[in-house]
């Protein structure tokens, strides 16, 4: 079993469920030890793959997915996910190839917002996208970026 292994079946999981696997669905579904999937997470998480939960070590962001509720809920193949930021909203629709509609509010004003894509580009749209920090120092505290 390599990382790349337990990657692709964390995103298995996370795109038929909605949800991100467990440590132990993870071992119990790649056949192997509950200690080896946990090691192979923690490679990940130095790599920036994914984020895990500060206290349990589950998995708390698979770009563009995000295992915990967040502002930005996409909506694509009859299911609905959620992103960590308003750009992984938009890699949830271009990662599954489909069309989709993104909904969240205003950090601001708390205005509704949604935005529908249709063959890989988002329909007529004002508004914008607005990044507090430049892309290198997102890691620098992931959850908060």
């Amino acid at each position: 079993m390599s990382d790349a292994d337990v990657r692709v079946q964390i995103y298995r999981d996370f795109i038929s469920t909605g949800r991100a696997p467990s440590a132990t669905a993870l071992a119990e579904t790649m056949g192997v030890a509950v200690d080896e999937i946990r090691a192979s997470l923690e490679r990940l998480a130095s790599t920036r793959t994914l984020a895990l939960q500060p206290e349990s070590r589950e998995i708390l962001f698979a770009a563009p997915l995000s295992a915990v509720p967040t502002p930005y809920v996409v909506h694509a193949r009859s299911q609905s996910f959620f992103a960590p930021c308003a750009w992984d909203a938009f890699g949830i629709i271009g990662m599954l190839k489909t069309d989709g509609s993104i909904e969240t509010s205003c950090p601001c004003c708390g205005e509704g917002m949604s935005v529908e894509v249709r063959d890989g580009a988002p329909l007529a749209h004002t508004g914008l996208v607005h990044f507090a920090l430049p892309a290198r120092q997102w890691w620098d505290n992931i959850v908060f970026t």
